[in-house]
Order: structure tokens, then sequence, then C-alpha cells
């Protein structure tokens, strides 16, 4: 499900570069993984359901990245 962004018009002008550049190394480094990778997983330290996602691709030998 695609998370609902607001318009770029409706976003003050002072604030669209600060939104625009938002972890922009993260997505990087997340696009640069599904160039060269079957599957990727991304997930954060709290949430265990990537791990769990990573621990089952391993267990059926799915080659995947996993990132963090």
């Amino acid at each position: 499900m695609p998370r609902p962004i607001l318009d770029e018009t409706h976003i003050h002008f002072a604030f669209r570069e600060t939104i625009a550049d938002h972890h922009q190394e993260i997505m990087r480094e997340v696009q640069a993984a599904f160039a060269l990778n079957p599957v990727v997983v991304v997930g954060m330290g709290m949430n265990p359901m990537p791990k769990k996602a990573r621990k089952a691709l391993d267990a059926d030998g799915v080659a995947h990245k996993y990132l963090e």
C-alpha cells in the first residue's frame, strides 16, 4: 500500500528541500541494493518481522540482501 504524501504545491516552499533531502543516503543504499539483488529486505532494528523474513529466506536458500 503506497504511503500517502502531500502534493508539492501543498508543502511550504521553505520546507521542500528539507523534505526532498530527508534520508537520501538510505534511499540510495536501498536503490543500489535493488539494482544488484533479486530480493531485498529492509528493516528497522526495533521491528522483528524483517529479521524473521531474512531467516525464512536463508532457510529456503533464497539469495537476498538485508538492510537495517
